[in-house]
């Protein structure tokens, strides 16, 4: 495996997201359906911030079908080229939490800021407002977390 940096995670590599949760902030959010989930931010004094310059590239409010599964391990999946080119979501992983609360963990990678709505398939929606472009992560509760729908604007 090809290492490309260490950071928030235990290890980044290409493929896989070791997480280590010592290293994040976790911001207390609500669902669509009124239920708590968090939003996990950075906590590293020395973490170089990319924040996206939302005036460079025009941004389309979207909607996009998805199918992206549980998995019981973290690799990183690569999305497809409409998702990337309308979305700018390079890639995602959906897995098992660590946490005593929270069962899932979905973590994606944007290069454009945009304020997503990740939608599972229970029916439920998890906002996201990204003001940084690079990685994100929510860890909540579901029946069914598995996400179909993704929108943003």
């Amino acid at each position: 495996m090809l290492h490309i940096g260490s950071g928030r995670y235990g290890t980044v590599t290409d493929t896989q997201a070791t997480l280590d949760e010592t290293h994040i902030k976790w911001q207390p959010a609500m669902s669509t359906k009124g239920v708590p989930f968090e939003i996990g931010v950075k906590s590293y004094p020395d973490t170089v911030h990319h924040y996206c310059d939302i005036t460079a590239n025009p941004k389309e409010d979207f909607g996009l079908v998805v199918d992206w599964p549980f998995d019981k391990n973290s690799d990183w999946k690569s999305t497809r080229n409409d998702v990337q080119d309308t979305a700018a979501i390079t890639r995602y992983s959906l897995y098992s939490s660590s946490s005593p609360i929270y069962d899932y963990v979905f973590e994606m990678t944007n290069t454009v800021d945009y304020n997503y709505y990740f939608n599972d398939q229970s029916g439920d929606s998890y906002p996201i407002n990204t003001i940084e472009k690079g990685d994100h992560l929510v860890r909540y509760n579901s029946k069914k977390p598995n996400v179909l729908f993704i929108t943003g604007s």
